[in-house]
């Protein structure tokens, strides 16, 4: 069973981990897809260095595989897509408006499990989530005037969040019987598979030969958002629902905006920045209203 401390301080390592994922990308002069594929494929090694180190034992039997490659596959291929699309809408729009679109899809999840666990969220579960979408609709209402903001960046946004609620979804009937470890090495060794499939199909971009400086940028793409967040996510989906996990990820647009200001000398209007604060608001009711839940 996992102490409240420990579990809120590892919400906060993949908040505020997965908040840099969008500024990371645009830092590291490379394509979309580039970052998709080093992003998986660099996250690999530290992982199984930190199973050694924990003495993890990663569960490949062929009686396993056979129950759990469906996982591995279904997740990995979402993994992969969602990056891909997420990651080519932030050279289109805006990186708040982009991640704050992604960020949609504890809404999804909390309909799949609504449907299909029957898990149906607590009052301030639901009231944090709420509050927080209340926020993103008005980023949804200023991007109408935005002439940055193109169709094709919104809808990737918009597909790459079902994709990340597939994902999310996927992960946490796989942790029922799998060690993080496990679930995660093949699923991001295929998500980096289908990544170089979907770029020698459709893209064709060089994927070996980056600029000498994209290299650290994308070093730092796998160990901090990747596994940082997103592997501390698949660990928490052990012990929570898999929406309240990803709820998580509502703090991106925060987070992601707040660093883009020096870094990247995109300014929030005011507008903006009253919807980030409500989306702030909402995603701290939401986490404070969660329960460990043990299978």
């Amino acid at each position: 069973m996992m102490g409240c401390r420990v579990g809120y301080t590892l919400f906060f390592v993949a908040m505020i981990s997965i908040g840099s994922a969008s500024i990371l990308v645009r830092l590291s002069g490379a394509s979309a897809v580039a970052c998709a594929f080093w992003r998986l494929l660099l996250s690999i090694p530290p992982l199984l260095l930190l199973s050694i180190a924990n003495r993890a034992k990663l569960v490949y039997h062929p009686s396993y595989l056979r129950c759990c490659s469906k996982y591995f596959i279904l997740s990995g291929v979402a993994l992969a897509l969602h990056f891909i699309l997420w990651m080519d809408s932030l050279f289109r729009i805006p990186i708040g408006i982009s991640t704050t679109i992604v960020v949609a899809y504890p809404i999804h999840l909390l309909v799949l499990e609504a449907f299909t666990l029957r898990e149906i969220p607590r009052g301030r579960e639901a009231a944090g989530i709420l509050i927080a979408f209340a926020g993103i609709g008005m980023f949804f209402s200023n991007a109408y005037t935005n002439s940055s903001l193109t169709v094709v960046g919104v809808l990737e946004s918009f597909i790459a969040s079902i994709l990340a609620a597939v994902y999310f979804y996927t992960g946490r009937l796989a942790r029922k019987s799998l060690d993080v470890y496990s679930y995660a090495i093949p699923t991001y060794a295929l998500g980096a598979l289908t990544v170089a499939i979907y770029n020698h199909i459709f893209i064709r971009d060089d994927l070996l030969h980056q600029l000498s400086s994209s290299w650290a940028w994308l070093v730092l793409l796998a160990l901090v958002p990747m596994i940082g967040g997103h592997t501390v996510m698949n660990y928490l989906l052990r012990y929570f629902k898999s929406s309240i996990v990803t709820s998580i990820a509502l703090a991106e647009p925060i987070i992601a905006t707040l660093l883009a200001i020096p870094l990247l000398a995109e300014v929030p209007s005011h507008n903006q920045i009253a919807a980030l604060t409500i989306t702030l608001s909402g995603v701290a009711i939401a986490i404070g209203g969660t329960q460990n839940t043990e299978f």
